[in-house]
C-alpha cells in the first residue's frame, strides 16, 4: 500500500548542528546565515549528474554480457552471499516541510521559503512465507542520501532489501539536487543536505509516534544512514563531521563517497561506526578516495570492496546490488541492533569471490 501525505513541522528541534554555524541549532538558523547562502560552491564527485553515468554503466554491462556469451571462454560465476531477507516491504510517500530553511530557484522554477522534503519510506511488513518471523518492532530507522541530480527512486532495489532486513528506510528526494523536482539540480544546495537528514530523523522519529502504517515501527535509540557519491559526501558529513554531526547516528554506511566540502573536522574522536563501500573500477570517484577516509575514521571501521565494477550500478542493479544488501544489513545488524550474528555475516560477504572486507 502507497500512502502519501504532508506534514508542515512548524517548530521542530533539530539535534544536529547545522553547517557551518559552529554549534548553533541549524533549526533555529535563518537561511541568510547558512553556509550555503554565503556563495560557496559544493564541489562535486558527479558534477554531469548520475542519470547518464548509470545508463552509460548499463549500456557497458550490456555489452561485456553480449559479448562474454559469444565468447568460448569459461567465465567463473560469483556466488553470492544469500541477503537477510525475512520480511516483505511496505512503502508510503509522505512531505515532510522545514519552514525554516528556503529551498532554492531552480531553472525558472521559483525557490521557496521552506523546505518541502518528499521522502519515500521503506518499512518492513509481515512475511507470508511459512515459519516467518513476526513483526515485531521497533526496528532502528536508516535515512538514504541519494547522489547528485539523480532521484532516490533509482536506488529503490538497495533500499528494498535493507527494507526486508528489518529496518525502515527513508529516502529523501532533496529539494536542491532531486531529479524529481523541476528545473536543473543546483550543487551548492548540497550544502544544507546533512541537516535536511537530520530533519527526516526527526520527521519519521515524530511520525512512528502517531497512527498510521509506521505507527510504533521506528526505534528512536538505533539511527543509522547512509549516501552514494554525492550523497556519500552527505551522509558522512551528518556522521563524521564537526559542522554537522547529529548525535542520533550510531552507525553509517558511505558508498564510493568522500570528506571534502564541509567546513568542520572529519571523523573527529567519538564519531560512530563505519562501512565504506568502493568497486575498485570506478570510473568517476577513483578508489583512493574511499581509502583516504578508511585511514582518517575511529574504530570500529570496515572497507568492503567490490572487486572491478563502476561508480553506480554495483549498488542498483544485479549480481552487486544483493551482495552490498546483505554487507550492510550486517554492519547494521551489528551495530544498531547489537547482533553478534552481524559480525560473521559481515566477514562471510567479504569471501565471497569479487569482495573483500578489511577491518579497523
Amino acid at each position: 500500500m502507497r500512502i502519501r501525505t504532508t506534514i508542515a513541522l512548524v517548530a521542530l528541534a533539530l539535534v544536529a548542528v547545522g553547517c557551518g554555524s559552529s554549534g548553533a541549532d541549524h533549526a533555529s538558523s535563518s537561511p541568510s546565515t547558512t553556509v550555503a547562502a554565503q556563495g560557496r560552491r559544493f564541489r562535486l564527485i558527479a558534477p554531469e549528474g548520475l542519470r547518464s553515468i548509470l545508463a552509460r554503466e548499463r549500456r557497458t554491462s550490456r555489452r561485456s554480457e553480449s559479448s562474454t556469451s559469444s565468447s568460448s571462454t569459461t567465465t567463473t560465476t560469483t556466488t553470492l552471499a544469500p541477503a537477510t531477507a525475512p520480511f516483505t516491504v511496505g512503502t508510503l510517500s509522505q512531505d515532510f516541510v522545514d519552514p525554516t530553511r528556503a529551498a532554492p530557484a531552480r531553472n525558472g522554477a521559483p525557490s521557496t521559503p521552506g523546505r518541502t522534503l518528499v521522502t519515500t519510506i521503506y518499512y518492513p511488513t509481515p512475511a507470508a512465507a511459512p515459519n516467518s518471523p513476526p513483526l515485531v518492532g521497533p526496528f532502528p530507522l536508516l535515512v538514504f542520501a541519494h547522489g547528485y541530480a539523480i532521484d532516490a527512486a533509482a536506488y529503490a532495489p538497495l533500499l528494498h532489501d535493507l527494507a526486508a532486513g528489518g529496518y525502515v528506510v527513508a529516502a529523501p528526494d532533496f529539494p536542491g539536487t532531486s531529479t524529481a523536482h523541476p528545473g536543473g539540480a543546483v550543487r551548492s544546495d548540497s550544502l544544507e543536505e546533512p541537516a535536511d537528514i537530520s530533519f527526516v530523523i526527526t520527521s519519521v522519529i515524530g511520525l512512528s509516534g502517531q497512527p498510521g502504517p509506521i505507527s510504533g515501527l521506528v526505534d528512536s535509540n538505533a539511527v543509522g544512514d547512509a549516501g552514494q557519491s554525492d550523497g556519500g559526501v552527505v551522509a558522512a558529513a551528518a556522521a563524521y563531521n564537526t559542522c554537522c554531526i547529529d548525535p542520533r547516528i550510531k552507525a553509517s554506511s558511505i558508498l564510493t563517497g568522500g570528506a571534502f566540502g564541509f567546513d568542520g573536522e572529519w571523523f573527529p574522536p567519538g564519531t560512530p561506526p563505519v562501512m565504506f563501500v568502493h568497486a575498485t573500477a570506478d570510473e568517476i570517484n577513483p578508489y583512493g578516495a574511499t581509502t583516504s577516509m578508511f585511514a582518517q575514521a575511529q574504530s570500529p571501521k570496515y572497507l568492503f570492496t567490490i572487486e572491478g565494477g563502476s561508480h553506480l550500478e554495483v549498488y542498483v542493479d544485479p549480481p552487486w546490488e544483493e551482495h552490498v544488501a546483505a554487507a550492510m544489513v550486517a554492519f547494521f545488524d551489528l551495530h544498531l541492533k547489537g547482533d553478534p550474528a552481524g559480525a560473521d555475516r559481515l566477514a562471510a560477504a567479504g569471501t565471497v569471490p569479487g569482495y573483500t572486507l578489511q577491518v579497523g
